[in-house]
């Protein structure tokens, strides 16, 4: 079996090879930083991410999957926050989270993958202290895993139906 290395054209793997540094440069001033400022900064980058995924997503899966993504965050009120629901059966949260105690002034911006499938099972998401910051990449993995796994209990339902008939 070939990679996608092996048919994706060089040109393009160089393309966006350039463009993740150039992302990470443009963001690497406020995605290193906590203060609350810089943190929802980072929020409102991957609500436009998610939104540039989804794009991609529905360009290939068409009608077939449902896919919702609530509104960019306000940063007044309450904790900014968005969410991106999948066929009713999963979401990812994205949440602008005080660390440490109240008052501190460290955010970051946490996700979760709620599953429904599973009885509401919520799972931390990442990105983990010791890997670093969001990027356009994590947040692209993050929703594949997540395709994935609606693909898969797809599957398994399909194939529970084919044996009971």
């Amino acid at each position: 079996m070939r990679s996608s290395t092996d048919t994706e054209p060089f040109a393009r793997r160089v393309q966006t090879l350039r463009d993740a540094w150039l992302e990470r440069r443009q963001t690497q001033s406020f995605a290193g930083s906590h203060d609350f400022d810089s943190q929802y900064h980072l929020i409102l980058t991957l609500h436009e991410w998610a939104c540039d995924a989804l794009e991609e997503i529905a360009t290939i899966y068409g009608a077939t999957v449902d896919i919702d993504l609530s509104p960019a965050p306000e940063s007044g009120g309450a904790a900014p926050a968005f969410s991106l629901a999948l066929a009713g059966t999963y979401s990812v949260n994205f949440a602008l989270q005080e660390r440490g105690h109240p008052g501190s002034g460290h955010w970051t911006v946490a996700a979760s993958v709620i599953s429904n499938a599973l009885g509401g099972l919520v799972v931390p998401a990442g990105p983990e202290r010791r890997n670093g910051q969001w990027t356009r990449g994590r947040l692209e993995e993050l929703l594949l895993s997540v395709l994935g796994a609606y693909e898969r209990a797809r599957t398994d339902r399909d194939s529970e139906g084919a044996r009971l008939r």
